[in-house]
């Protein structure tokens, strides 16, 4: 995969390369929404400049990042990130992660925005999730990928053990919805 980042559209969403200098506005306005930090590692940021840290400095050396942009309204509402992929046997595997505003949880935003970025992208992805995070494991299980492991390990953001829960999703088990 190259280092530009393609848009890719669908019927409700447009997905965009991350515009550096403006989209941290927009990206900060989402974070503060407290219900997407629940089940991840990170917490609620307090000032545009956090947000904007991060996405110059931690984002770009690691992930391919798209905004998510509701398409009737071109405001952005989610983003999608695709870790560094590697050959793993005759698979290129690369973990993903999102983040969706909660008021377009449940309505297909996310599920669209996932399925033309898995067309895109990818022949087997790969997932991990906090036991305990029912929206993004009903998500996965909806959408074809199968568990495949379990592992205890440490929930930096509650300070305790917690199992993290491995899916894979692959060309065989993803389903074309």
């Amino acid at each position: 995969m190259s280092k530009t980042v393609p848009t890719i559209t669908g019927e409700l969403v447009k997905l965009r390369p991350i515009n550096y200098e403006t989209d941290h506005i927009s990206w900060f306005e989402i974070e503060q929404d407290e219900k997407m930090h629940e089940w991840v590692g990170n917490t609620v940021p307090v000032s545009l400049n956090e947000v904007k840290e991060y996405l110059y400095e931690l984002l770009p050396n690691h992930f391919k990042i798209w905004m998510i942009e509701e398409k009737s309204s071109g405001k952005v509402i989610g983003m999608m990130r695709i870790s560094h992929p590697e050959f793993h046997g005759q698979y290129l595997v690369a973990g993903d992660s999102q983040r969706l505003h909660s008021s377009y949880w449940r309505r297909g935003f996310m599920k669209e925005s996932r399925k033309l970025l898995y067309e895109y992208v990818f022949d087997v992805l790969v997932a991990d999730v906090w036991e305990g995070n029912v929206n993004s494991i009903k998500f996965l299980e909806n959408v074809g990928y199968r568990l495949t492991d379990v592992k205890s390990e440490y929930f930096k953001k509650y300070n305790r053990m917690n199992n993290k829960l491995y899916y894979q999703l692959d060309s065989n088990n993803r389903k074309r919805k």
